[in-house]
């Protein structure tokens, strides 16, 4: 118990006098091995023993701190909240779908996360259509009885045009 104790505080202090986050750690185990090694060693001496090798072997966090660290995580890699949120919803979906309760219970829930995903991904798109140049609202057509399909590209395009204004490719 002496020796366990001893070590667990140790490596405590070793992580935090590091000042390298948690999530590099576990990146850099065999250097974190050595370091907690060198500061055990004295503890071991002392107790007339030698410390040969000090293994890390694995680097985890409590259950519910794991799952907050990858939210977060995931959160990061998103970017903005709509875009969380509409992370999170793709994600439900398949669970959602999987469970086949009674009463569509499944159903209801997949189909909510669907508009919620439907949602969010409408608001992420619109301000970059609202951000758009005056000119290019010039390239659509007024009306749309007035389009066609582009030969090369299949966009819908001016029914006069001679070449597509999105792949460039003649119209005949």
């Amino acid at each position: 118990g002496q020796l366990r104790n001893t070590i667990v505080s140790r490596m405590a202090d070793t992580f935090a006098e590091s000042g390298v986050p948690f999530l590099d750690m576990a990146a850099n185990q065999i250097e974190l091995a050595q370091t907690i090694a060198d500061h055990i060693q004295p503890v071991f001496s002392d107790l007339g023993l030698v410390l040969e090798t000090f293994v890390v072997e694995n680097l985890s966090l409590p259950e519910e701190l794991q799952k907050r660290l990858d939210e977060r995580i995931g959160m990061n890699m998103v970017g903005d909240m709509g875009r969380y949120t509409a992370f999170n919803a793709a994600q439900s979906l398949p669970i959602a779908a999987a469970n086949e309760g009674g009463g569509g219970a499944g159903l209801g829930a997949g189909l909510g996360a669907g508009m919620v995903l439907a949602q969010n991904m409408m608001g992420a798109l619109k301000p970059a259509a609202e951000a758009a140049p005056a000119g290019a609202s010039a390239a659509a057509p007024a009306v749309q009885g007035e389009t066609k399909f582009c030969l090369e590209c299949g966009k819908t395009i001016p029914k006069r045009a001679k070449f597509c204004p999105e792949c460039g490719g003649a119209q005949s």
